[in-house]
């Protein structure tokens, strides 16, 4: 589902589109409990939190048929998720350091920020309202039906009247919806993707202070 709030249209230098988990949000450290609490809820022995971290970015399906071995238990794998991701985000959530501050700078430069997240909408108010930055996205598109990530990247560049558009994400999903909606991309260091999956990114960032100058470079805007 997309929800906007308001769009960028004439003025706007562009939209800079993010993936949520492992660009903004800082995952494991509010989600790795929450994941192994709603296992254990379930009768499954925790995973490991090296093997949690590298689903971040996989629709809630891939997680629960890879933790459980069952994709049938979906629906009450989210629902046990849910329960501890309301208290483990409030408690433990954070941003990558620099991330408001980064945010700050592509808004006052004239930049459109939204999201686009294989996570649902409802995952993706909660961490943008509990960590503070809800107010920079008048534009959020998480996987709350069949919609694939390139197709609601398109959806977003079109409702935000874009001329120009980049991607900012850290997994394949988020390079794959750049080139096939013929945007660039930009891949963060940072999070959770490997380095091949990276090397499809059009350029790359080590922390999220870097983004405003690379997408000005990637867009060839001149100050």
């Amino acid at each position: 589902m997309i929800e906007s709030r308001r769009i960028g249209g004439k003025g706007s230098k562009g939209t800079v589109i993010f993936d949520l988990d492992g660009t903004l949000h800082h995952t494991e450290k509010a989600l790795v409990p929450a994941i192994r609490s709603a296992m254990a809820d379930l009768g499954f022995t925790p995973a490991m939190p090296e093997v949690i971290n590298a689903l971040y970015g996989e629709p809630l399906e891939i997680f629960c048929r890879t933790l459980t071995g069952d994709a049938g238990l979906v629906k009450e794998f989210r629902s046990a998720l849910r329960k501890h991701q309301a208290g483990t985000i409030p408690r433990q959530g954070a941003l990558y350091p620099g991330t408001k501050k980064m945010l700050e700078e592509l808004t006052a430069a004239g930049f459109v920020p939204a999201i686009c997240s294989n996570a649902g909408t409802d995952y993706i108010r909660l961490v943008t309202e509990t960590l503070g930055i809800a107010r920079f996205f008048p534009v959020i598109a998480g996987r709350d039906g069949n919609i694939s990530k390139t197709g609601r990247v398109g959806r977003i560049i079109r409702d935000t009247r874009a001329e120009s558009a980049v991607m900012v994400g850290d997994r394949y999903h988020d390079f794959q919806a750049a080139k096939e909606n013929g945007i660039p991309s930009i891949g963060c260091l940072y999070g959770y993707g490997s380095s091949e999956e990276l090397t499809a990114a059009d350029a790359l960032v080590e922390n999220p202070g870097e983004i405003p100058r690379t997408v000005i470079t990637l867009l060839g805007i001149t100050r």
